[in-house]
């Protein structure tokens, strides 16, 4: 009894241990993730405010269009 008491205990430490490996290497693959983001973000900003502004030019000109009657 005292020996598989000790197998249990040890499976169990050992499967704690794995979670806590996890855990960390989760993190590590968020944080880079993170980054990435964050450079493309940075990169693609200028681009869409220059769409933005073009396509809200665009809009603005529609709005104001009479109709012909």
């Amino acid at each position: 009894m005292k020996n598989l008491s000790t197998i249990i205990s040890g499976a169990t430490l050992a499967f704690l241990g794995w979670i806590g490996i996890s855990i960390v290497e989760l993190k590590t693959d968020t944080a880079v993730v993170k980054e990435k983001v964050a450079s493309n973000y940075e990169m693609i900003r200028p681009m869409w405010q220059a769409f933005l502004a073009e396509k809200g030019n665009d809009d603005l000109a529609q709005l104001y269009r009479q109709a012909n009657d």
